[in-house]
């Protein structure tokens, strides 16, 4: 409190010390007065007292209905010849929280301040399960009594939160790709026509998949309590991550003379399926985990027999970022499984419950795509090189199927439920 000696000597004939002390000058009664007063008494913990100091001398009556209203209480008004004094106690019923004060979050090497140091004070309190009465007020804030519930559906931490999702945050940010001018469309060379054609193919169905990548998430940030803002930030730089890949897959399959090819029932109906799955839980294993896992090893064959730079580029930008979200739904399912292991069985049926709905409509395979990647893999259309090409996609299924199992083993399952997994996943890969 900032007072001078006088001040001090006056309270104490009283036998009361102001915590907080209010300077209104010659402000006069009406709203603006009001909001510095209920704004100051916000500040002050139950039952302390606040000093108003004011040169208006006609202010006193309003400060008395005010703190009847309000509930406070106008204690006495002491009169300092030029101005006057008022003594109002904050009381027990308007106890509110306090917001911090003098909270430094310490700075990176380099100088460099990240979301992974915020976590001091009040914002580094993450609950387990988010109050109804936060609504859009920030963690950390204080927030007033009445705020409506928002109804977020997912507002438990288990819902949503991943241990690595800080770290994951930061390195989408730092490996933003632009799909405009990071890839050498300019040495794009003309390739042979079957080639070509592969490749339109795989970036048709890679676009394809995409859609459903950036869907899916985008679907479920809505219904993620603020109080987990940071998996909302995370999921927002992923939905980017996927607009830019379907940018640049559809650029590639326009730049050289192709265009976007076919697109199967297969394919659609698998996607579907991860589409209409309304669990969170079950949807980030199987989009993140098993279906974007799975399309993770699909990105390394394309790279690695890319028939040029720029489809290698495109494949290799695309590769890191799913990296990253392979590494949140990993991070997320371990994280669930590790506090309710018996939920394992949980995963087991949404496995099983997407393999059974694309059996019942019998489509087979992606003919198309297993086509095209066995031009690009063998290096054209003759024979010889679809019968090299069919054998890679053939080990490409199998180092899919391994891939997923030592996912599984990571997140938590044991073998043989991990080898149930891993057998029921869609034949469309993704």
């Amino acid at each position: 409190m900032i007072m001078d000696d006088n001040n001090l000597q006056d309270y104490e004939l009283s036998g009361i010390t102001p915590d907080h002390h209010l300077d209104l000058g010659d402000l006069p009664s009406g709203s603006n007065l009001f909001i510095l007063l209920k704004n100051a008494l916000d500040r002050l913990r139950q039952e302390q007292i606040l000093e108003v100091q004011s040169s208006n001398p006609h202010i006193k009556g309003d400060l008395q209905s005010w703190c009847r209203l309000h509930q406070h209480t106008f204690m006495m008004a002491l009169d300092a010849g030029n101005h006057y004094r008022y003594l109002i106690r904050k009381d027990r019923i308007h106890t509110t929280e306090q917001p911090d004060w003098g909270v430094k979050v310490p700075l990176r090497k380099g100088k460099h301040l990240d979301i992974r140091d915020w976590f001091e004070g009040r914002i580094g309190q993450v609950m387990e399960q988010a109050p109804a009465y936060i609504g859009f007020v920030p963690r950390g804030a204080v927030a007033e009594t009445g705020i409506p519930d928002f109804r977020f559906p997912l507002n438990k931490k288990d819902h949503v939160w991943a241990d690595n999702v800080l770290d994951l945050y930061e390195q989408a940010k730092e490996n933003q790709w632009n799909a405009t001018i990071d890839i050498p469309w300019d040495q794009l060379p003309e390739l042979p026509e079957a080639m070509e054609w592969a490749v339109c193919q795989i970036m048709t169905f890679l676009a394809e998949n995409e859609y459903s990548a950036l869907y899916i998430p985008a679907k479920f940030m809505a219904r993620i309590d603020p109080h987990y803002i940071e998996v909302l930030m995370y999921l927002s730089t992923l939905v980017q991550d996927e607009s830019r890949h379907i940018e640049a897959f559809m650029k590639r399959a326009l730049a050289n003379g192709g265009g976007l090819q076919y697109s199967s029932t297969l394919t659609e109906r698998s996607l579907h399926s991860l589409f209409i799955q309304e669990d969170y839980f079950k949807s980030s294993f199987l989009l993140h985990v098993l279906g974007e896992g799975t399309f993770l090893d699909l990105l390394n064959f394309i790279e690695e027999h890319a028939p040029d730079p720029v489809t290698a580029k495109i494949v290799n930008l695309a590769k890191i970022d799913e990296g990253r979200h392979v590494a949140y739904g990993i991070g997320h399912v371990r994280h669930i499984l590790s506090r309710h292991p018996n939920m394992v069985q949980q995963l087991i049926e949404a496995a099983e419950e997407r393999n059974e709905y694309l059996s019942e409509a019998g489509t087979g395979e992606n003919t198309h795509l297993l086509e095209a990647l066995a031009i690009l893999s063998g290096g054209g259309r003759s024979p010889e090189q679809l019968k090299v090409g069919f054998a890679r996609v053939k080990k490409l299924k199998e180092v899919m199927y391994d891939h997923r199992i030592q996912r599984m083993l990571q997140i938590g399952v044991d073998m043989s439920t991990a080898e149930k997994i891993s057998q029921s996943h869609t034949p469309n890969f993704m």
